[in-house]
């Protein structure tokens, strides 16, 4: 019987001892995981320039890793910093003018504003309160003071930890650039403990998805922002370049680009310039919309066939869960569980064909001689 007892209880103690170093693994990487994540992506979509870069550089590995960062940098960062850099610019010369038109008095409001069709009037009365700092009006901002100063924090709380997590999946990247072979060969291990003789085509498939994503998503956000920026462009809206700038980081957002054009159409009316509203209009609701929804699917459809409605969810819950990165995680994840699992339950229907195994997809290892030349 104690025999009996002491088989039981020892594995037991074992799978308890597994399940708290899991747990206390996970505890330690946790912090790092979606940065770890948005790095993996990176280096998977980059992997063949990084392996070119490798060879004509002698098998200068850290240099070739070092350069292929930089690149990210200016790719990813350098929109997002010139676009923020004119914005505060455009936003302090308002400043300056809104305060000019303050000091000579309490401005009315404009007519087309004051005009407008069940709002107008009511607008027109509110302003007018205000300035005369009616007890009524003035209580009823304070009220409103404490959710925006809120929701304002929270928004530059989110932009400053996405920048925080993309500046650390760069980093990450690099060291994943150095010893992507070593990664590979553990990850082929574990798929051959997991899936058997289907690993390498299971391997295949999530290679393929999530350079099907990250191509579509930024191949999208490229087209979208140079049509936005020609519009801007030739109706002669200021700060063209900015706004496609922003038009770049929007487009990773569901109709985001849209958000920019509405207001540059409304400007444009404003202005009186009817015809180039329209036009702005109609670019923006008929060509750079439809850009999404045909380039998207296309890119995204040579790696992938994931239905839109998954790639809304990953855009929106991988927002909600990781924050700006989150818009590349999410689809990646859902295109990759998709395809694992649509190919599992199918096989050998819906497997692609397996003319590319994975190893020419992610590992071509450079040569020796070029591998072993320092930095």
């Amino acid at each position: 019987m104690k025999n009996k007892t002491a088989d039981l209880i020892e594995p037991l103690i074992a799978i308890a001892a597994i399940c708290l170093l899991s747990l206390t693994i996970f505890s330690i990487i946790k912090p790092f995981l979606a940065a770890t994540v948005w790095a993996g992506i990176l280096v998977i979509s980059t992997w063949q320039p990084y392996l070119k870069l490798v060879r004509r550089l002698n098998g200068r590995r850290a240099l070739s890793a070092l350069i292929m960062i930089a690149a990210l940098c200016c790719f990813i960062l350098l929109p997002i910093i010139f676009a923020a850099g004119d914005f505060i610019g455009v936003a302090g010369q308002w400043g300056m003018n809104i305060r000019a038109s303050f000091e000579q008095g309490w401005p009315v409001l404009p007519d087309w504003l004051s005009k407008l069709p069940v709002l107008g009037a009511h607008l027109d009365q509110f302003w007018l309160k205000l300035g005369a700092k009616d007890a009524e009006t003035m209580n009823t901002i304070r009220g409103y003071i404490a959710p925006a100063s809120q929701i304002l924090l929270l928004l530059v709380g989110e932009i400053g930890s996405g920048m925080m997590l993309l500046a650390m999946s760069l980093f990450i990247a690099f060291f994943i650039y150095l010893d992507g072979e070593d990664l590979l060969a553990w990850i082929r291990g574990m798929m051959a403990r997991m899936a058997g003789e289907r690993s390498s085509e299971l391997l295949l498939v999530s290679l393929q998805s999530t350079k099907g994503v990250v191509y579509g998503f930024m191949g999208t956000a490229v087209v979208q922002a140079v049509l936005a920026w020609f519009a801007y462009l030739i109706s002669g809206v200021p700060n063209a370049t900015s706004l496609g700038f922003a038009s770049f980081i929007l487009a990773l957002l569901p109709g985001g680009p849209v958000l920019l054009g509405l207001p540059a159409a409304a400007w444009l009316f404003h202005q009186g310039d009817t015809g180039w509203a329209i036009f702005m209009l109609v670019w923006m609701l008929g060509v750079v919309s439809s850009a999404d929804n045909v380039i998207k699917p296309l890119l995204i459809g040579q790696g992938s066939r994931l239905p839109f409605i998954l790639i809304l969810f990953g855009v929106l819950g991988g927002a909600l869960a990781f924050g700006m990165l989150g818009v590349f995680i999410g689809p990646v994840l859902l295109t990759v569980f998709y395809e694992l699992a649509r190919s599992w339950i199918f096989h050998p229907q819906t497997l692609p064909p397996a003319a590319t195994p994975p190893s020419e997809v992610i590992d071509a290892h450079p040569s020796q001689e070029e591998t072993s030349t320092p930095v």
